[in-house]
Formats: structure tokens, sequence, C-alpha cells
């Protein structure tokens, strides 16, 4: 039976993957939403030089947007954003296109590798895997691995992930809590250029009803609200306002 192990770009599902020492009939999975950090992308290349082993790269791409991909050509064609409630990226960008890129590898049947460690027993025990007739692994949480243990391991190899955790997964997801974006955005306020013309475009596109990634503001409002803060806030222990499936 195959194995995929899935790899978000972070600093955890990477020791799983090199731990767990894939091979050439092994699948290295990252689905990549457009949005990661550019430092995530030197990452994973990193990975690949330093391992020895390929990583499979999956881009959302939909007929309807030929020219964009990813996030991009998502909320293209969409007639609305996603949020915390209709959480659509997370669907389409992550789950069916690595469903659709794994299909001609894997068959029907493999075994799926996820890294949620030790200390993360809630996310194992509600975890439900989008695949049929798959064997479902969590080989950090079985050798009860840790952050520390996570961290310690990184301080000691010759490259690592160079950015905050909460700069993981898309960068400026709204799961992530209007606190930290804001904390994000008075660092890096490049950042929210492509969020703000997001929701721009979805305005026009829908008139007064356009859409919006929160109901009660805008991430131009959260720009502003970043750009007037006296103090540039510590990113290292910043975690998100609420859990996302996206590092599976």
């Amino acid at each position: 039976m195959k194995r995929v192990f899935n790899l978000s770009g972070g600093k955890t599902s990477a020791y799983m993957t090199i731990s767990e020492k894939p091979n050439s009939d092994d699948i290295v999975l990252f689905t990549d939403t457009g949005r990661e950090h550019p430092l995530t992308y030197k990452f994973l290349d990193d990975i690949e030089k330093n391992e020895g082993f390929k990583i499979h790269r999956a881009t959302y791409v939909h007929r309807r947007s030929p020219n964009k991909t990813g996030f991009d050509a998502m909320t293209h064609w969409k007639s609305y954003l996603p949020n915390r409630v209709r959480r659509i990226c997370t669907a389409e960008l992550k789950i069916n296109t690595a469903r659709r890129y794994l299909k001609p590898f894997v068959g029907r049947r493999f075994e799926q590798y996820i890294g949620f460690r030790y200390d993360e027993p809630e996310r194992v025990k509600k975890f439900r895997s989008t695949y049929k007739n798959t064997v479902t692994r969590f080989p950090l949480y079985d050798k009860k691995i840790t952050k520390p243990m996570i961290d310690h391991y990184w301080g000691s190899k010759p490259y690592t992930l160079e950015i905050p955790s909460i700069l993981g997964n898309c960068d400026l997801c709204f799961l992530k809590g209007k606190n930290n974006l804001i904390k994000i955005m008075a660092k890096y306020p490049e950042l929210a250029d492509k969020w703000i013309e997001d929701e721009r475009r979805s305005a026009q596109i829908r008139g007064k009803k356009g859409g919006t990634f929160f109901k009660d503001t805008t991430y131009e409002e959260l720009l502003k609200v970043a750009k007037s803060q006296l103090t540039l806030f510590d990113l290292e222990e910043a975690l998100p306002a609420y859990s996302c499936s996206c590092t599976t």
C-alpha cells in the first residue's frame, strides 16, 4: 500500500515526513494555495535539497480562471468569499485539489500520514478522513512527539522555516483572528494588498452586499488599525483564533 505524507509547509509536518523516511514509491504532497509566505516555499526547496526526496506540489485551477491558480483562481469565479462559516477555501484548495492530484498515483487505497503531535490530542480525536478505504496514521502522536521536541530538532538543523508559525498556511487567513491579523499587518503591511483586492473585487460584483472575509469589518480597515499601532508585536507565540484543517 502506498504512503501519502501530507506536508503543509510547517515545521511539524516536515519533521514527521523526514522522520518517516519516504522512499521513491511514497507521495509527499504539498497543496499550494498560492497565499503562502515566500519563506515557506524556500523551506520546501530546502527540504528537497537537504533530505533527498521529491515534494509533489498540487495547485487549484479552474476553467473559468485560466490564467490564475490557487486562491486567486477560486476568488475570481466564486460568487462569494470564504469565511469562518463557509470555508470553501479548505474544501477547494486543499481537500479536493489533493484528491484530484492523488488519484492517478495511489488508486483507491493508501496510507495517509498526518502531522498531529502528542500535545494535540483533540485534533487527532476530531479528525475525519475525506478519503474512503484509506488508513490514517498519526506517527508523531503515537511516538509522543511534542512541540518542544520539534523545535529542538529544527534548532539543530542547518536550515529551518524562517518565519513564526502564525504566518504558516495562507499568510493572512481569516481563521487566524482579527487581533493576530492586525499584529501581522503591523509588521508586514504589504501582505494585506491581495486580500484587500479580493474584497474590493467582490464588492464590485455583488454591489453593496459585496462579500468580505469578516461580517463586521474589512481587511482594509484592519490594515488601518495595524498602521496606527505604536508597537510591533512578537509573533513567535501567536496562535490562530480558530482551528483549521489546512495542515492536513
